[in-house]
């Protein structure tokens, strides 16, 4: 073994016992007991070095949260999803580069053939399912079956963009993975996954849902601020595919384990097929704006805050869940949140700043001012105030135009009216964009 590789190991057989109390105290509500929170866990090798939590699961019944608590996990059930696939794909059921349309005729023939693979790694084109049932009319995704999403979809004449050139991240791709498991399958897609993923694994309460939520005890409701109090809004999908995992911290662990030492599910073959990073038809990677990571079996890859990092996070309004593992320190954090005002990364880096001893560097604090760009002809006016940022909007054609409004996710992102925002790692500037408009660059003006 290499004296870098020992003297690593070394500094991690020495280091200190985690801060329990500390890390419980990121995730409880100053204001008080009474309010929803989060539930904690953190694995070092497969094994658990400590789980935690704080806040209620349920305010009316004072249920409070724990480790046996389900929680929606949107859309870090991604992984999950591709991990059944993987399966299929393993044993040669499913093909990563058979035209999708072998297994759904009813999908429209586009203008290039999409692949199993390219659903896996958000590179197909498909319409966003949630973003279609929205523009349908739907108040909440819960209002809609997985035969309506599935059809919404077959529906569409058209993609986001030609398959395979570019990269936009949809939760319809998804749905169609999962249609395709349950038809190769000859099973509901939450048995199957049931029977291939969470049953070998141990994970004893973990499961999908299947059009319908499941009548469970220590459950958690979703919640979102109201006045002086909270509103309960469990306004998620009850079908899966992009979303439907219900998951605890205890069955996290299970997971993990086998990721890291187990490989009973996580076979090297399945290995392969998840971590191997995406990439378009003229071979350059598949990387995602926002986060600068690139995409996997439902999990993204790359360099965080100075570390290598596999990570996926899901929000579901008033769900906010959060998995990342950071290969060369062997340590994953996993963090599960019933209120929707909270950043599940931010609570989950902290965290692993207290197991570690702040190896994780911070997101740089973009600056306040104004912002130019050449292209727009424009200048923001960049005001933050706490977690929402407003750009006074002005160009060569408006003087004073519409401001943008936005509110902070992950990292160095702002999102909000279909746009995100997300700031150079330097700090110099910001790119802005939507879908049909990406990569337009600001410069700050000193």
């Amino acid at each position: 073994m290499k004296l870098a590789a020992v003297l690593a190991l070394a500094s991690l057989a020495s280091a200190p016992a985690p801060n329990v109390s500390a890390t419980r105290d990121i995730v409880t509500d100053p204001k008080g007991a009474n309010a929803p929170g989060c539930a904690v866990g953190a694995f070092r090798d497969g094994k658990t070095l400590f789980t935690t939590a704080a806040g209620m699961a349920d305010l009316e019944m004072r249920k409070p949260i724990d480790a046996d608590t389900l929680f929606y996990a949107a859309s870090v059930s991604k992984q999950f999803t591709a991990l059944a696939a993987a399966t299929l794909i393993e044993r040669g059921k499913i093909g990563l580069d058979d035209d999708v349309r072998k297994y759904l005729p009813e999908l429209p023939r586009y203008d290039a053939p999409i692949t199993v693979r390219m659903l896996i790694h958000h590179t197909s084109g498909i319409r966003d399912s949630l973003t279609l049932m929205r523009f349908a009319g739907a108040a909440g995704a819960n209002e809609m079956t997985k035969a309506q999403g599935l059809d919404l979809l077959f529906a569409q004449k058209g993609t986001n963009f030609t398959p395979g050139t570019s990269y936009t991240y949809s939760n319809g791709g998804y749905l169609l993975l999962a249609e395709i498991v349950e038809r190769v399958s000859g099973m509901p897609f939450a048995d199957y996954a049931a029977q291939a993923v969470m049953k070998p694994l141990g994970m004893k309460r973990a499961m999908f849902m299947n059009d319908r939520r499941p009548d469970l005890a220590n459950f958690a409701h979703g919640y979102n601020p109201k006045g002086d109090g909270y509103a309960v809004r469990d306004t998620y999908p009850y079908f899966s595919g992009s979303g439907g995992l219900l998951i605890s911290i205890n069955d996290f662990a299970k997971y993990d384990y086998d990721l890291t030492v187990g490989h009973k599910v996580w076979t090297p073959a399945v290995q392969a097929i998840m971590l191997t990073p995406g990439a378009f038809t003229n071979g350059a990677p598949a990387i995602e704006q926002r986060s600068g990571l690139a995409y996997a079996g439902g999990l993204q890859m790359g360099m965080r805050g100075g570390q290598k990092i596999i990570q996926h996070g899901g929000a579901a309004e008033a769900f906010k869940t959060h998995y990342e593992r950071f290969p060369d320190r062997k340590l994953s954090i996993v963090v599960l949140c019933n209120r929707g005002d909270w950043v599940s990364q931010d609570k989950a880096d902290a965290v692993a700043n207290i197991v570690d001893g702040h190896f994780l560097a911070a997101p740089r604090k973009p600056a306040p001012g104004r912002y130019v760009s050449d292209e727009l002809k424009s200048s923001y006016d960049i005001v933050f105030d706490g977690d929402k940022l407003t750009a006074g909007i002005s160009s060569t054609y408006k003087p004073q135009g519409e401001p943008l409004e936005l509110t902070r996710g992950a990292g160095e992102s702002w999102t909000g009216d279909g746009a995100t925002l997300v700031f150079d790692a330097d700090g110099r500037g910001f790119t802005v964009g939507t879908d049909r408009a990406e990569g337009l660059h600001f410069r700050k003006v000193n």
